[in-house]
Order: C-alpha cells, then structure tokens, then sequence
C-alpha cells in the first residue's frame, strides 16, 4: 500500500464543498495511482480542496447534467472501493501473517451473532453443514468454542466463543492493525491520515445506514 513519497503534492484536509466534488477527486487519485505501474515508487495525489464530512445526501438536482454526473461518478466509485478495498484487506492479511481461514470467519461470526447452531452457521457462511461440522469439531479440539443446548429447543445444540476462542480473534486483529499502523507511519503524510480518516468516518456512515449495518 503506497502512497506518498518525498516531492509528492499533498492532499489538503478535510473542507465544505460539494459531494460530487469530493468523489471526482477521489476518482482522480485513484486513476493516478492505478497509471503509477512503471514508474517511480512516488505518486503524485491531485489536492483534494472540496471535501465535507458528511457527503451521504446527493446534492440537489438543479440541472440534468449535473446529476447524471453525480450518478456516474457515484458508480465509478463504487467499482474502484471494491477493488481497493478488496486489495487492501489482502494485503493487510499477508502483511501481518494471518491468512483469512473457515475457522477466523467462525469465530467471528459467532462473535457478531453469539450462540448459534451448526446449521445457522453453515447458512450464514454459505457452507455445507458437513464443512461446518468439520470446523465446529476443529475448534471445539482447540477449545476456541465450546456447545450448550438450545433453550428453545432441547433436541438441538449452540455453540459460542470460549475465552480462548475470543483471545485467538484479538491477537488476529492486533497482528492486522500493527502492520496497517506501520504502512501508515512509513508512508503517508499527516494530510493523507486526514484525508483517510476523513474517509474512513463516510465509510462507517454508509455502513451504518445499510440494512443490519454493523462494524468491527
């Protein structure tokens, strides 16, 4: 994940503008960075003086121009946030050593949800109840989750996170978080962390806004 090098022109914090002028620059930025395979380890982000902090309302439609062009770019942009995204969280998981794998992703769904069943687990990961079968059994060996029955059924059992199980989930994200820390400290300016951070808070308020909107 590089972003800025000495020479580089910096991205001005976070000021009150137009949404649209706030995803165009966004847009810029990453064609530029996507152009930079070639060349120098430097890239040059194109200064971004018109962002507000909450962007999530469409600006109003005075011209048909105008808000075909919020529309493209509000496309465009999702395509290169997945993309990006994407990108980053590999990265993030090769970087600090710790491969996504069917037993993290248990952990942390039950850490989201609480007890659950084998057959609710394998829905909600899209998995066949024999894989999950397999994996429950895994963990329950490393005593990272441990089963009980379910109250409202006796016939059937849950299982939740064990201390083990919840300590395993936070060195993870420890591990994660330190080599993100570094990439940050090492090669991005103070105006970039605004500017990130700035993106970061829009981020959560999508999140937030979405159908069962949660975060980690």
């Amino acid at each position: 994940m590089q972003m800025a090098a000495s020479g580089s022109t910096l991205i001005s914090p976070p000021r009150a503008d137009t949404a649209s002028s706030q995803m165009a620059c966004s847009l810029r930025n990453d064609r530029l960075l996507s152009a930079r395979s070639g060349h120098s380890n430097s890239c040059m982000l194109v200064p971004c003086n018109h962002i507000r902090e909450s962007p999530l309302s469409p600006p109003s439609e005075s011209s048909s121009h105008h808000s075909a062009s919020f529309e493209e770019i509000a496309e465009q942009l999702a395509e290169d946030l997945r993309r990006v995204v994407g990108n980053l969280v590999r990265e993030v998981r090769s970087g600090a050593d710790t491969p996504s794998s069917a037993q993290t992703e248990t952990l942390g769904l039950l850490e989201r949800h609480g007890p659950l069943s084998i057959s609710a687990i394998a829905a909600h990961r899209h998995v066949k109840h024999q894989s999950m079968r397999l994996v429950i059994a895994q963990l329950e060996q490393q005593q990272r989750v441990t089963r009980g029955p379910d109250p409202s059924d006796a016939r059937k059992q849950l299982f939740e996170l064990t201390h083990q199980g919840r300590a395993a989930l936070e060195h993870s994200r420890h591990q994660r978080s330190d080599w993100l820390a570094r990439q940050l400290k090492e090669k991005t300016t103070a105006s970039q962390l605004q500017t990130l951070e700035a993106a970061v808070r829009i981020l959560e308020q999508l999140i937030a806004a979405a159908p069962n909107g949660q975060s980690t």
